[in-house]
């Protein structure tokens, strides 16, 4: 019966042992597919890090292209914009080309020529002049007898009279113009207070 017994112990004990080296081949199986499943996750971002890196840098260059072209186009817009500033003065020069013609054509006939003649050749030359700047848009500022308009009108001084509402405009000094809207010169009024009288 003790021999039994003993061998039941060996048995056990021999049990025990394999239980151990199968725990322990399980634990180093485990480490081991643990080492490769983090040697295949640094490997995945490893590679995670390259594709973003090369997108940064395909991002990059498309940038750099990006702002060459605006660049170019910023400048070759301002070249634009000056050779169509050149052009429109040039248009109006020679516009203004024929009226410069009429003015030495009158002061060469002034010197023999008669008050009304003079005036007469004075008045086409204005009127051709005048005429051409209406074509271009030129427009004249309504003053005289108006409210005072900041925006349109510049006061030159103040008068006192009952003619015309306080704060309007009693008097024209220098004309303004408009272009489009857009005011060229002010009008400098004279702008109505109230007469001391009153």
């Amino acid at each position: 019966m003790k021999k039994d017994h003993s061998l039941d112990e060996e048995q056990d004990l021999e049990n025990e042992e394999l239980d151990e080296n199968n725990e322990e081949e399980d634990i180093e199986l485990e480490y081991s597919e643990s080492e490769s499943i983090e040697a295949a996750e640094a490997e995945s971002e490893q590679s995670k890090i390259e594709v973003l890196e090369k997108k940064l840098e395909e991002q990059k260059d498309k940038m750099l292209r990006l702002a060459a072209e605006f660049d170019n186009y910023k400048k070759r817009t301002a070249r634009e914009y000056a050779a169509l500033i050149e052009s429109a003065n040039l248009d109006l020069i020679r516009s203004l080309l024929d009226i410069l013609d009429n003015f030495r054509r009158a002061l060469a006939s002034a010197k023999d020529a008669d008050a009304e003649a003079i005036f007469k050749g004075m008045e086409m030359i204005y009127n051709q002049f005048d005429s051409l700047l209406k074509e271009r848009g030129l427009e004249e500022i309504e003053a005289e007898g108006q409210p005072f308009d900041p925006e349109l009108h510049e006061a030159v001084m103040t008068t006192p009279t009952d003619e015309v509402p306080e704060d309007y405009v009693a008097g024209e000094l220098q004309k303004g113009y408009k272009i489009k809207g857009r005011v060229v010169r002010h009008s400098k009024v004279a702008v109505a207070k109230a007469s001391e009288n009153q």
